[in-house]
This record gives structure tokens, C-alpha cells and sequence, in this order.
């Protein structure tokens, strides 16, 4: 049976505000030197608007909170000459190896797209190849708060729709 899934806006869905906040804070932001409270502020700003940034989507799976990703001014503070980025990318371990990771991304980029950005950027220690199979380049390697980790960047200009399963 495959789960019904919905991305949407993070100001569609206020209330998954904390749960962005907590899944952030919990995988990224507590070992960066980050306060809860300065996370939850983030998801906050990003759900007041959907036409400037921050701007975050969620997944939502058969009604549960299946996984988020955000557009962010910037996401690597040694690199704060690129703009904007992807950032953010979490996907709740029961709703893993579903393909919403690559749902997300794909709404993520349409959306930069529209804003109109031609170009986004990305740090990822563990999952270069998956953004390699989805037109991501590596440009670069740089050391993050979580060891070494791969620079990317891909170009907006040949993004495809969004899957008709993420509408």
C-alpha cells in the first residue's frame, strides 16, 4: 500500500513548525552551537511568507509528518558569497527509501526557480551521491561542524515538474 503524499508549504502548516524545529535542531543544529530557540525562530520566519526566504516545505504522509527541506540566504557560514541554499533535507526514519527525499528536492528547486534563482547551493558529508543523480555537482570540499563534506551546486535552468505524486 503506498502512503499518500502531500508537500506543502510550512505556512500551510503551522503546526509542524516545532516538529521542523525539533528534527533540525536534533540531527544538525545541537552539535553546530545552535539554541533551540534560535531554530524554532528559523521555521518560524518560514512559515510567514512563501515568497521570500527562509522557506521550508513538509512532507506529510497519510496525515503524519514524513519529512521537511529548506531554501535558506545561506546554510555554510565560510561561504556566505553563495546564495541560496538547500539545507535542511530530513526525511523521519519510518518514512525512509519512499522517494520523498527526491520529492522534496524536486518541489525545493521549482520553487527557487519561480523566486527566481538560477542556481542553488548545498554542503552534504554523507549523501553526495544522491544529489549527483539528480543533476548536483560537486564544486568543492570543505570541512562543516560534522567533519568533511562536499560543496555542491546545481543549475535551475533544466528543472523538471514535480512528480504527480507530490501535488
Amino acid at each position: 500500500m503506498t502512503a499518500k503524499i502531500a508537500i506543502e508549504p510550512l505556512k500551510a502548516r503551522p503546526e509542524m513548525i516545532l516538529v521542523c524545529a525539533s528534527w533540525t535542531f536534533g540531527h544538525w543544529d545541537c552539535q553546530a552551537g545552535t539554541t533551540f530557540e534560535e531554530t524554532n525562530r528559523l521555521f518560524c520566519d518560514a512559515a510567514n511568507d512563501t515568497s521570500s526566504l527562509p522557506l521550508t516545505f513538509v512532507a506529510i504522509a497519510d496525515g503524519k509528518p514524513a519529512g521537511m527541506i529548506s531554501l535558506r540566504e545561506s546554510d555554510f557560514k565560510k561561504r556566505t558569497d553563495l546564495t541560496p541554499w538547500l539545507a535542511s533535507l530530513y526525511v523521519h526514519p519510518a518514512h525512509r527509501n519512499l522517494g520523498i527525499g527526491l520529492l522534496l528536492i524536486e518541489k525545493l528547486e521549482i520553487e527557487a526557480e519561480r523566486l527566481g534563482y538560477k542556481r542553488l547551493y548545498l554542503t552534504t558529508e554523507d549523501s553526495k551521491s544522491l544529489y549527483e543523480k539528480n543533476g548536483w555537482q560537486e564544486i568543492d570540499c570543505v570541512r562543516t561542524p560534522f567533519g568533511d563534506a562536499s560543496l555542491m551546486a546545481k543549475d535551475l535552468r533544466k528543472v523538471t515538474k514535480v512528480s504527480p505524486q507530490a501535488k
